[in-house]
């Protein structure tokens, strides 16, 4: 494939001079920005580069095309029926087609204004750095083999999406910086920015600025860790009558007055908004869990496949709901007597779902359609299996997920003053063994 390197791209991975203004805490805002620095996405006019939205298939063509180097001609003639010569993605479609890059529907068409697949945005990135794939098998799917390469080679976790998932523009940017990477003969893995320091956060209380509010959270950081251990990271909601100390010291995930301890996790216990009764409905409250996991990750070593989300009554509904908007950052949740979150819902994550018959407060066929909506995302079949954590027992588990998703509904195990609304008495570490032994 002819390519025209440009000097600049030798030099992507320059300390950014600044930032579109709606990505300072994004996940993968460092992506986001060594593309700009490049000169290859330029946002839109207010200096906005609207990270969540999804991005077109001629506009992912034309960021990888530029990304990657490749010569770009105006056609001469059309290359698809749904364009024409004066459309500006027809020089870099067809260019795309020439070189290999992309292909036509069977009708014929592009669908140039269309969402794009992250599976097509991986393969036509890929193809576009000239990296070598195995020769497809008669017997599989055209993606299977693109999948199973950027699994293998730490690009993007096979478990982080489903087949007909599209792609949003910041995942594109990921993708397209992670396989310029792998081209240029660079390690990948999942390691934060704040691997590459000595650790600078401890644990206490911290507040952040999210938009014009400041938010508060507190923090557990395990005792004696090294600039280059590797943590997790969970981030633990509380519910409506009870305030984020209240719930360190009942969840016992890490800290709090019982003195709890343990090595591998990093928690964050977010304040809800407003004094009591607590709210987590307003959308601010996604940004600060996106301010919170931004901001821990620059100052601790954490791996960026690793981060959970667990909560408690109404916390619980926002750990359904943060990981039905957060799909592609969180690996687990875990939820305890609450309803699921219906709206929005598109990304799998392995899911633990807790829910006593008694429950005075919340509905049992609130965590029943919980672990419903979780298995659907999930893409489960019907089939289940009979299972136990250790204190958290009765559980179901589903057979046959979208990989390394598995999702598990239980309904028996001990609470505090034995309240069937309340947390599980010894069931932390069963949650945080959930966490810890989800595969790939």
């Amino acid at each position: 494939m002819k390519k025209i390197i440009s000097l600049v791209l030798m030099f992507a991975f320059i300390q950014p001079i600044f930032a579109f203004d709606d990505i300072q805490h994004n996940w993968y805002k460092d992506s986001i920005q060594e593309l700009k620095d490049l000169w290859i996405v330029n946002g839109f006019d207010n200096d906005t580069f609207l990270p969540h939205e999804n991005i077109t298939r001629a506009e992912v063509l034309k960021i990888i095309l530029w990304a990657a180097g490749v010569e770009v001609q105006d056609p001469q003639e059309i290359c698809f029926s749904d364009m024409r010569l004066s459309d500006w993605q027809a020089k870099y479609i067809c260019s795309g087609v020439e070189q290999g890059i992309t292909r036509w529907y069977d009708d014929g068409t592009f669908r140039q204004n269309g969402n794009v697949t992250l599976l097509e945005t991986l393969a036509f990135t890929l193809r576009a750095f000239d990296v070598e794939v195995r020769d497809a098998q008669w017997d599989e799917q055209w993606f299977e083999r693109y999948q199973e390469f950027v699994h293998e080679n730490n690009i993007i976790p096979i478990h982080s999406y489903t087949t007909e998932r599209v792609a949003s523009r910041w995942q594109a940017a990921s993708i397209i910086e992670r396989v310029y990477k792998y081209s240029q003969e660079q390690e990948l893995d999942y390691r934060s920015q704040g691997c590459s320091i000595n650790p600078t956060l401890k644990s206490g209380s911290y507040t952040i600025q999210v938009g014009n509010s400041q938010r508060s959270y507190l923090l557990y950081v395990p005792p004696w860790i090294s600039r280059w251990k590797e943590l997790s990271l969970a981030v633990a909601f509380h519910g409506r009558t009870n305030n984020n100390e209240q719930v360190r010291d009942y969840m016992q995930l890490g800290g709090g007055s019982y003195g709890y301890k343990q090595n591998d996790f990093v928690v964050a216990y977010p304040a809800g908004m407003w004094a009591w009764p607590f709210s987590w409905s307003q959308y601010e409250n996604i940004e600060l869990f996106d301010a919170i996991i931004t901001e821990v990750s620059e100052q601790l070593c954490i791996n960026r496949d690793k981060v959970f989300s667990v909560g408690h009554s109404l916390g619980s509904w926002m750990s359904n709901k943060v990981s039905c908007q957060r799909w592609d950052v969180i690996r687990a949740m875990a939820g305890v007597a609450s309803d699921g979150f219906r709206w929005d819902c598109t990304g799998p994550v392995a899911s633990l779902i807790t829910h006593l018959p008694g429950d005075h407060l919340a509905a049992y066929s609130w965590g029943e359609r919980a672990y419903r909506i979780r298995s659907e995302v999930n893409k489960c079949e019907s089939g289940e299996k009979n299972t136990t954590l250790w204190d958290i027992r009765s559980c179901v588990e589903k057979t046959s997920c979208t990989t390394g998703n598995t999702t598990l509904f239980c309904n028996s195990y001990a609470t505090y003053g034995n309240d069937q609304h309340s947390w599980p008495k010894n069931g932390s570490d069963d949650i945080l063994d959930f966490f810890r032994e989800i595969n790939y």
